[in-house]
C-alpha cells in the first residue's frame, strides 16, 4: 500500500466504510407505557365518570414518567452546557426537581390524577372550546438557534418540524410539546413556576356548571313562579 496516499484519504474523510459509526442520541425515551397507564386512570368523562382509579395504577404512572425523565436527565448531563431559563436553572436541575416531585407523588399517590385535560394540550381543540387556558403553538419562524427545551435540553431548531408550545403563565416558558405534555397531563402545573393550570380548569368548569344550573333554575321559576 502506498503510504503517501493516506493523508489524502484522511483529508477527504474516506476512511474505511466498515468502521463503526456512532449512533445518534435518542431524543426522547418511549412514553407509550406511561400514556397507556394514564388512559387507564383518567377515563373519558362519559365513561365511568365516578370511578376512582386504583392507587397502585396512579403510583405506576408517576414512577413511569419519573423513569423517562431520568433518562432525559442523564442525557442532559452528557451534553454541552447550554443556556438555562431566566432564573438560571439548567435542564439537569429542572429535571432533578421534577423527578423528585414525581417520586414523592408515587410514594403517596393522590386519590385522582389532577392533570390538565387532553383538550388543554391540543391547541386546535383549545381554540375551539376554550380561549382562556390553552397551549399556544409557537411557529418555527419565531424561534432562534439559542432556544432550547428546558426539559430535554435540545435546541428547538434541531427538529426539522419543531412542535413547540408556550405555556399561558409566561411568554418565555417554551417547551417541546412531547416533553411537557406528559407532565401537564399528570400534574397540571408549569414545570418552571408551578402555575396550576389544572386547578384553573377545574374552577372554570365548576363556574360554568353553576352558571348553567342558575339559568335552569331561573327558567324553572319563570315558568312556575
Amino acid at each position: 500500500m502506498n503510504l503517501d496516499k493516506q493523508p489524502i484519504l484522511v483529508e477527504h474523510n474516506t476512511a474505511d466504510p466498515s468502521a463503526a459509526t456512532q449512533a445518534p442520541r435518542r431524543r426522547r425515551p418511549d412514553l407509550s407505557t406511561f400514556f397507556a397507564t394514564l388512559s387507564e386512570i383518567t377515563p373519558a368523562p362519559d365513561h365511568r365518570p365516578h370511578a376512582v382509579p386504583v392507587p397502585g395504577d396512579v403510583s405506576a404512572a408517576f414512577y413511569s414518567l419519573a423513569e423517562a425523565f431520568e433518562v432525559m436527565r442523564r442525557d442532559a448531563a452528557d451534553m454541552p452546557e447550554r443556556n438555562g431559563d431566566q432564573d438560571g436553572e439548567n435542564a439537569e436541575d429542572l429535571l432533578t426537581r421534577m423527578i423528585q416531585t414525581l417520586l414523592n407523588d408515587a410514594d403517596m399517590p393522590p386519590r385522582e390524577v389532577e392533570g390538565v385535560s387532553e383538550d388543554f394540550c391540543d391547541s386546535m381543540a383549545s381554540i375551539a372550546r376554550s380561549k382562556v387556558f390553552s397551549l399556544e403553538r409557537v411557529p418555527k419562524s419565531a424561534l432562534n438557534s439559542s432556544q432550547v427545551c428546558p426539559i430535554c435540553n435540545n435546541p428547538f431548531l434541531e427538529d426539522e418540524y419543531p412542535l413547540v408550545v408556550q405555556l399561558p403563565c409566561h411568554p418565555t416558558h417554551l417547551f417541546d410539546l412531547e416533553c411537557v405534555k406528559p407532565w401537564l397531563r399528570l400534574r397540571g402545573t408549569c414545570p418552571m413556576d408551578r402555575f396550576d393550570f389544572a386547578k384553573q380548569q377545574r374552577e372554570k368548569k365548576e363556574a360554568l356548571k353553576k352558571l348553567v344550573e342558575d339559568d335552569e333554575e331561573e327558567e324553572w321559576d319563570g315558568m312556575y313562579g
